[in-house]
Formats: C-alpha cells, sequence, structure tokens
C-alpha cells in the first residue's frame, strides 16, 4: 500500500536561530524551537504576546535559519538544549571535534554566532542527531554558502540536505510532506521476508514503487550489504530492494509511528 496523505497529522516542529538587529548586538543569537517559526519570530520582535523574556531586550531579532525534519517533538527539544548548552550537553560527544573548536565549544561565549554554528555542525556529525532524517533552511545565500563549507569539513552525513529556501516557503510545504501509511492491505507481504504484513509490526513502503517491508528486515538488509559497519543501531538511509530508490530511515520511522496513532 503506497502512503498516502493524512491532513490531520502535522509532524513540523523545529529548532531555529535568531541573530539581533540591534546596534551594537549583532552578533548576539538565540536558539529555540517552535512548531510555527513565522509566528514565534514575530512574538520574539513583540508583534504578538508571548516571546521570550530573555530576547526583549535586544529586539528586532530575524531567523537566520531553521533546522527541521525530527522525528517527534521531544527529539527536536533534545536537538534544541544541545545546540544552547554544548558545554553541558550529555546528548552529543564533542570529544571527537578538533581542539581548537572545541575552544569554542565549551568557551565562555555561548550566545556567539560563531559558536552556535560550530556546535550545528559538529552536532549533525554526531550521534545520535547524524541518522536522523534532518534538514536546514536558510534564506540567506551568504550564510548558506558558509553552513555547507562548514558541514562538509566536519563530515555532516550527505542525506541531511542544507537548502537555501525561505523559512516561511518551508513551513507552508510542511504539511504536505506528512506522510501517512494507514494500515497494510489484507494479505500484504514483506518483499523480504515474505510474511503477511501486521499493522502492530512496524513497516514501510517505498514512496517511488510502494514496495513494502517490515523495518527490522530491511534494516537487516541494509547492513549485510554495507561494507563498513557504522557505531549506529539502525541505517541513516537504506535503498529499496525492489526498485532501488534513495530511503531517509527517521521518514520511514516517522510515517509508521503516525499510522499508529
Amino acid at each position: 500500500m503506497a502512503p498516502t496523505q493524512h491532513p490531520s497529522i502535522c509532524t513540523f516542529y523545529c529548532c531555529y536561530l535568531l541573530r539581533s538587529l540591534k546596534p551594537g548586538s549583532r552578533d548576539h543569537v538565540y536558539v529555540g524551537s517552535t512548531p510555527d517559526p513565522g509566528r514565534r519570530l514575530r512574538q520574539h520582535n513583540g508583534e504578538i504576546t508571548a516571546g521570550a523574556v530573555t530576547t526583549r531586550s535586544r529586539r528586532p531579532w530575524e531567523m537566520l535559519l531553521i533546522v527541521h525534519g525530527f522525528p517527534s517533538k521531544a527529539s527536536a527539544l533534545q536537538f534544541e538544549w544541545a545546540w544552547q548548552n554544548p558545554h553541558m550537553s550529555r546528548h552529543a560527544s564533542f570529544d571527537a571535534v578538533p581542539y581548537e573548536l572545541q575552544r569554542t565549544l565549551y568557551g565562555n561565549s555561548q550566545k556567539k554566532l560563531e559558536t552556535k554554528l560550530v556546535a550545528l555542525c559538529a552536532m549533525l556529525a554526531l550521534p545520535p542527531f547524524k541518522v536522523w532524517p534532518l534538514q536546514i533552511a536558510c534564506p540567506d545565500a551568504q550564510l548558506h554558502a558558509d553552513v555547507v563549507g562548514r558541514a562538509q569539513r566536519h563530515g555532516v552525513p550527505a542525506h541531511i540536505r542544507i537548502e537555501r529556501r525561505a523559512i516561511g516557503q518551508v513551513f507552508e510545504q510542511a504539511p504536505l510532506s506528512c506522510s501517512y501509511l494507514g494500515p497494510p492491505a489484507p494479505g500484504e507481504q514483506c518483499a523480504l521476508c515474505r510474511q503477511v504484513l501486521e499493522e502492530e509490526r512496524p513497516w514501510g513502503a517505498c514512496s517511488a514503487c510502494s514496495a513494502p517491508w517490515h523495518l527490522v528486515c530491511l534494516a537487516t538488509c541494509t547492513e549485510s550489504r554495507t561494507e563498513s559497519r557504522t557505531d549506529s543501531l539502525v541505517p541513516a538511509t537504506a535503498h529499496c530492494t525492489e526498485c532501488g530508490q534513495l530511503l531517509i530511515w527517521g521518514n520511514l520511522v516517522r510515517a509508521f509511528a503516525a499510522a499508529s496513532k
């Protein structure tokens, strides 16, 4: 069964990076999370109520970029806290990054743009974040090129896309990409083990050819075809065993989780 669109399910939740436009504060940044980045920016700038108290004294703000595609709101909050506090985070170990970057990450300038850009790219190259189906949207051409260069130097996985896109456009199109599997068709079989699919057992379907599999079967098959083992329990990406379509693992898990609600 091919995934269908389900209007009542919206999985969009993002982390964002703000920069102050107040004279004398332009290197001051703020990290937060939200299901609606446009509304959240208006709150930070005092146009509507409920903005963060800590950002009031440095208004106005601009939104530099967002990170989206999180498997859940809880995972977005986990990422947000690690990004806000790289010097304190237990979710990602930065011991593997070069010493000169560790000095930036663990230093006193936690509200500076350079620190947050270093932390962002370092986090995306480390577990658990490097296997998540994340994307970065950045509207500014110069900053986009900067982030792409940093990501390449840090070894951020290729499935984490860094796009130059308007943040409002990303948010508006997010519901369109929310896949809902629904229950498997009666008698539908896993393309790998040939056992009948059951709604309670995690399964997925290819977005191109609709081939279905148990997620465990697909993960096992992907692991057996991988030349070098990774330190992750699940793959970041896989390929459809029938048509070869590239699949983002986190999106498969998220589609099943949405179908289970």
